[in-house]
Formats: structure tokens, sequence, C-alpha cells
């Protein structure tokens, strides 16, 4: 069972997708949903869950933002990291890294924070099993 340490940081990354799926489903016109904001809190997502599972197997992680780096940090203790589809959620949101600031050059919409969240949640769900939580079934 993780530690209290961990599951804050799982605390927060479900707090985080839950931002997203809020944002994202209680703003009926497509048009006024802020994707930026949403695809930032899907990589702040993913990025808390595998700082969670590098605290859960060696008590501490890099201070890094980049989820391919965390990503391949997580394969020394598990090679199931290395999947393909793993890998595909990370490079993805790695895509929006800086999204949070208005120099961020690359219009969204809908299908991008629809495959982000996609994205968040399967490294969440991922990364749970991993440390003994079980998947977690996101309505939205």
């Amino acid at each position: 069972m993780p530690n209290d340490v961990v599951l804050a940081w799982v605390n927060y990354a479900r707090n985080d997708l839950e931002m997203g799926l809020l944002a994202m489903n209680s703003i009926r016109n497509p048009r006024l949903r802020p994707y930026e904001i949403i695809l930032h809190h899907c990589h702040q997502c993913a990025e808390k869950m595998l700082k969670a599972y590098l605290l859960y197997f060696s008590g501490k992680f890099d201070k890094i933002h980049v989820l391919d780096f965390l990503r391949i940090a997580c394969t020394a203790y598990d090679s199931g990291f290395n999947g393909k589809r793993m890998i595909d959620h990370c490079v993805y949101l790695d895509t929006f890294w800086n999204i949070k600031y208005p120099d961020f050059t690359v219009s969204v919409d809908a299908s991008h924070a629809t495959r982000g969240i996609n994205s968040a949640k399967r490294i969440y769900d991922f990364v749970s099993e991993r440390i003994g939580l079980g998947k977690v079934y996101f309505n939205g």
C-alpha cells in the first residue's frame, strides 16, 4: 500500500484530471471551453502520477516536467512503461507542457483536449494499478 506522501501525489493528480474533466464537460459551448487549461491539467495529472510512481519505488524523483523523461525513469522498476501506448500518451501530453503560458503558439481545440484527457486517464490508471490502487474509471 502506498504511503501518505505517494497518496498525496495521487490525490493531487486526480484533482488535476477532475478539473480538466469539469472544464470540458461543464461548459456547453465548445468555443468557450478553456482547452489550454484543460490540457495543462492533463499534463499535470500525468506528471504527478509518474512522480508518485517514482516516489513509491525509489522515494525520490528528479524535478523535471518532461513526461517522457519521467516515464523512462519509471522503466528502471517496470518495463511496462516502455509500452507503445504509454510512450504515445507521454509524448502527446509533453506537446502541451508549456501551454499554461500566453506565448504558447499551437492552437488547440476539442479534439486535442479529448485526446489529452484520454491520455491522462490512461496514465493515471496505469500507474494506479502498478502501485496497488487499481483502476479508476472517471466519468466523462
